[in-house]
């Protein structure tokens, strides 16, 4: 079948200005001509399917870099360690259907339990069930020492999830290939502490060494996998960065020395502002325990504060919401660019830093991204101008028509 998108203003996610009064013509999963709707060469068969809706918006499929798909987002944040892995499950299969039909046509899952983000990734593939491409991490790989889970007392042993914890760069490399063994296609390294755990070691330290991040870096890069690294300080993700770490997750307390270092080398940030605005929310206090609050709010104040320092450096920045989360369900993972265009960044680049910028992050730029002859056909048209004003791809009722692969799974135009 052909599906031809007519007369409808093209961002194409490069970063190039919108062109208005567009045709965009899909063949099977490929896009195989974009022009001038006067200038469509292309006379329809029967069979083949044209889309216009007045006012539109078409645009590449949207990705964010950042999610977990089984997390929870309601107010009890026990779940994840008191909830079976079939319970997580189907949470993550539910979350990514209402992910998908946000625009989101793609995510990297930075990290669930009992690799459940690889199951519902091939589930997908066989069109078992709708969601997102996924990109799968698998179980976090993590010091022996690592506050990530909170607080567990000296008794209490997890056997089920152990696979990525490690003592030592040996153990960290046997980590790294246990995670591709199961289906990781990129690796989630935890290098600091976390802001929603009660644990010991706090947000700015470091749980790993430099010769453990060495080993998981040295061992993913081997295998042709990336790793991200969930880094808060500015010593730990100097740690990081200097030993090839492909993206900074989080990244807020980073100075400007720092901050240059990633730009020179060319390392992702993932700011997941959207984790840190959560705690401003009104209702917050409802939602968070105090210490979460406590450590969080400072968070969203420094990284809003160091946001113009990434700006002039030229960081390399993709779309992260770190949902779904208590006050952000899934399919409002588009609250990360009105938050990214309210921190000082203009509506073209944080759209870009959700689709060829997330594409490049993810090493899909050849195939997914932008709206390009011979790429797949990702994309979304959406109802109103996201230039003039983001927080229109805030409301999943603006996106009327996805497109995944070359398949409509969502129209309401």
């Amino acid at each position: 079948m052909v599906l031809t998108i007519s007369n409808c203003t093209l961002i194409d996610g490069t970063g190039s200005q919108p062109v208005k009064h567009q045709d965009l013509r899909i063949e099977n999963n490929k896009i195989t001509w974009i022009g001038d709707s006067d200038k469509n060469p292309f006379d329809p068969n029967e069979n083949d399917q044209t889309i216009a809706l007045q006012n539109s918006v078409a645009m590449p499929g949207l990705i964010d870099s950042h999610v977990h798909i089984s997390q929870g987002y309601g107010v009890d944040q026990s779940g994840f360690l008191s909830d079976t892995i079939p319970y997580l499950t189907i949470r993550a299969i539910l979350s990514c259907e209402k992910i998908l039909n946000s625009g989101f046509t793609t995510v990297r899952n930075m990290g669930t339990y009992g690799y459940i983000d690889v199951a519902v990734k091939k589930a997908q593939e066989e069109g078992s069930i709708i969601g997102p491409r996924i990109v799968a991490s698998g179980e976090m790989l993590m010091s022996s020492g690592s506050g990530e889970l909170g607080y567990l007392r000296p008794d209490v042993y997890i056997p089920d999830m152990q696979s990525g914890f490690f003592t030592g760069a040996e153990e960290a490399s046997k980590a790294v290939r246990t995670q591709i063994f199961h289906g990781a296609d990129v690796l989630k390294l935890i290098a600091s502490g976390r802001v929603g755990s009660d644990a010991h070691t706090l947000p700015w330290d470091s749980e790993i060494t430099r010769e453990e991040i060495r080993a998981v870096t040295n061992e993913a890069h081997r295998l042709n996998r990336k790793v991200a690294a969930h880094a808060y300080s500015s010593s730990s993700v100097k740690d990081c960065v200097l030993e090839k770490i492909d993206s900074i997750e989080h990244g807020v307390m980073i100075d400007i020395e720092t901050i240059k270092l990633m730009a020179s080398e060319g390392t992702f940030l993932v700011p997941t502002m959207n984790a840190f605005n959560s705690y401003l929310m009104p209702d917050a206090e409802s939602r968070y325990p105090k210490y979460r609050l406590d450590r969080g709010r400072p968070m969203a104040t420094t990284q809003r504060k160091n946001f113009s320092e990434y700006l002039k450096h030229d960081l390399s920045i993709a779309v992260g919401s770190d949902g779904p989360r208590p006050g952000s369900p899934p399919g409002s993972s588009a609250r990360e660019l009105a938050l990214l265009v309210d921190a000082g960044m203009n509506s073209l680049k944080a759209i870009n830093s959700a689709t060829l910028n997330g594409a490049k992050l993810l090493g899909l730029d050849k195939e997914i991204g932008s709206i390009e002859v011979n790429k797949k056909a990702d994309i979304i048209l959406v109802e109103g101008n996201p230039v003039k004003e983001i927080s229109i791809l805030t409301d999943p009722e603006n996106i009327r028509l996805v497109v995944l692969d070359g398949k409509i799974v969502k129209n309401t135009c």
